[in-house]
């Protein structure tokens, strides 16, 4: 008979991630602020701004890699012309021109 299991705590992933950040980020600022005391005012002012870089690095992956796969694949095919069903009719683009030029 298998042995039951507590369930789990299980957070939820934006909010792991701001628990992590929170962290790195008190971590950062603690060292940065033991290196500005020791004295190291250039290697403290450049830690944090590699620290600032780098975070917005990961968030900017994040939020790429964030998404489903479908919405990171390209819509259009890449270096092939797009198929004639995909283009526009001659009727649409005009209604189209007309009412964005009404709202002027």
């Amino acid at each position: 008979m298998p042995v039951p299991r507590e369930p789990r705590l299980s957070l939820a992933l934006p909010l792991r991630g701001a628990i992590l950040g929170a962290l790195l980020g008190l971590v950062t600022f603690t060292v940065v602020a033991l290196m500005w005391r020791a004295g190291a005012t250039h290697a403290a002012a450049t830690t944090a701004d590699y620290a600032l870089l780098v975070s917005l690095f990961c968030l900017a992956l994040t939020v790429v890699f964030g998404q489903p796969p479908r919405r990171r694949r390209a819509r259009v095919p890449i270096n092939r012309a797009v198929p004639h069903e995909w283009w526009p009719r001659e009727t649409d683009s005009v209604q189209m021109f007309a009412a964005a030029s009404e709202h002027r």
